[in-house]
C-alpha cells in the first residue's frame, strides 16, 4: 500500500479517533483504488477526475449497493482533501466527484411482539439463561451497537440510578437510562456472575457479560446467542444482532421520541445518520398535530 494512504490511515486513528473497524473499512477501500491505479501505472496521488469517474463506473460493472459505493466515494474525498491539505498534492481530483444514493429505506427491524418474545425465549431457569436474559434486557433498553455490549465492563453500569455509560466509536460516551426489566435481570445475574468467579475460581475481569470459562462475551458469541433464541420464539425469518439496534430505534420514535433524541441513545455522531428513520418522526409529528392542533 502507498505511503500516503498508510498516512491517511493514521490520521484517521490518532487525530479523528476512529475505530479499528471504521479504519478498516477505509483502508479496503483505498486499498481497491491503488489496485486500480496501478492498471494505468501512476501512483495514487497522481489520479485525475477522469481516473475516479472510470474507478466509479468500475464499481458499478461490480454491481455493488449504491450504500457501498457512496461509501467508497466518501472515502476518496476524504483521502484527497487529506492530501490536498498534507501539500502532496496541488489540486483535488475528487471534488466535483458526487455522491448519489438511493433514498434511504427503514432499516429491518423485529415488531415489539417479536422482540418481547424472543426476550422471553431466555427464560431465567438456569445461570446461562439468566445471563442471556440479562444480556437481552439490557440490549433492547439501550439500543447498543453488538461491540458496546460485548465490551461493557462492570464499572459502566449503575444498577442503583437505572443508567449505564456506553463506549461508542471514537471513544464517544453517552449515558442511557435502564428499564425496570434490564435493572431486575442485570441485578440476578450480577449475583450469578460474582458465583461463578468464586465456584470455579476465576479471575475476576472487569467485562460485565462472561462465559462460565469467565471469558469475555465475543461478538460472534452474541450472534449465537440471538440466533438461538430467535429460534425458540419461533421467529421465522432470518435475524441478525444489528436488528436488535434497529428494532430498539423503532420502538422508541413511534413511542413518541424524537429524532435528535433517538441521535444521543444511539450514539450517533451526526444526525445524518439517524435520519434513516426520518419518516417515523415526520409519523410522530403527524400524530402530534392531529391530535393537538385547534383546526383538526
Amino acid at each position: 500500500m502507498e505511503p500516503e494512504i498508510n498516512e491517511f490511515l493514521d490520521y484517521l486513528v490518532s487525530e479523528r479517533g476512529l475505530s479499528t473497524n471504521t479504519s478498516l473499512a477505509y483502508s479496503q477501500d483505498l486499498e481497491q483504488f491503488s489496485r486500480f491505479c496501478v492498471l494505468y501505472k501512476r501512483p495514487v496521488t497522481n489520479a485525475s477526475q477522469k481516473d475516479l469517474r472510470d474507478f466509479v463506473a468500475f464499481l458499478r460493472k461490480q454491481e455493488l449497493t449504491p450504500r457501498s459505493i457512496a461509501r467508497k466515494i466518501s472515502t476518496l474525498k476524504q483521502f484527497f482533501k487529506f492530501l490536498l491539505r498534507e501539500n502532496k498534492i496541488q489540486s483535488d481530483p475528487a471534488d466535483l466527484l458526487m455522491i448519489i444514493q438511493k433514498s434511504k429505506r427503514l432499516p429491518k427491524h423485529l415488531t415489539i411482539e417479536e422482540v418481547f418474545r424472543l426476550i422471553a425465549a431466555a427464560k431465567g431457569d438456569t445461570e446461562s439463561e439468566i445471563r442471556d436474559r440479562a444480556l437481552l434486557e439490557m440490549w433492547y433498553a439501550t439500543g447498543a451497537r453488538v461491540s458496546e455490549l460485548a465490551q461493557l465492563s462492570v464499572s459502566q453500569i449503575d444498577f442503583d440510578e437505572k443508567v449505564v455509560k456506553i463506549r461508542g466509536k471514537g471513544g464517544r460516551e453517552r449515558i442511557v437510562p435502564l428499564s425496570e426489566d434490564a435493572v431486575a435481570w442485570g441485578k440476578k445475574y450480577r449475583d450469578v456472575r460474582h458465583q461463578w468467579l468464586i465456584q470455579h475460581e476465576l479471575k475476576d475481569s472487569k467485562t460485565f457479560y462472561l462465559t462460565r470459562l469467565g471469558k469475555a462475551f465475543s461478538r460472534q458469541g452474541i450472534w449465537k446467542l440471538v440466533k438461538k433464541y430467535a429460534k425458540q420464539a419461533n421467529i421465522n425469518r432470518k435475524v441478525w444482532p444489528h436488528m436488535i439496534r434497529h428494532s430498539f430505534a423503532t420502538h422508541v420514535l413511534r413511542g413518541g421520541a424524537d429524532l435528535r433524541a433517538v441521535q444521543e441513545l444511539l450514539g450517533h455522531k451526526s444526525i445524518s445518520t439517524t435520519e434513516v428513520y426520518t419518516h417515523l418522526a415526520i409519523e410522530n409529528l403527524r400524530t402530534m398535530q392531529l391530535k393537538y392542533h385547534p383546526r383538526d
